[in-house]
């Protein structure tokens, strides 16, 4: 059975975000970024709130924890440093000074 999202396997992801990107480059209005700010927010979080409740549901869910425990917090942490030390050296590099200093004001 063909996943509706899963056609391309492991890169659909990635294929989602380069349409993403070039939608957003292309076409997408500038007036619309807070909301889709607020949109990928609720995106988020309601991925993060199935994700929890679908691992909470499994049976062996507790003692899953324990055997992962350390290495998957660690592999989570650093994960979270990498994307947040990118995105902040891309926007220095790729954002123009003027809009730096505006969204640093807000």
């Amino acid at each position: 059975m063909v996943r509706l999202f899963d056609f391309l396997g492991p890169f659909s992801l990635i294929v989602y975000f380069a349409v993403g990107i070039i939608i957003g480059v292309t076409i997408f209005p500038l007036r619309w970024l807070r909301l889709n700010g607020w949109l990928q927010t609720a995106g988020i979080a309601l991925t993060l709130f199935s994700m929890g409740a679908s691992m909470a549901g499994s049976p062996t869910f507790l003692t899953d924890l324990r055997t992962a425990g350390v290495r998957a917090f660690l592999f989570a942490a650093v994960t979270i440093a990498g994307s947040v030390l990118l995105v902040y050296i891309l926007s220095r590099i790729t954002l123009p000074r003027q809009v730096r200093k505006k969204e640093d004001a807000e």
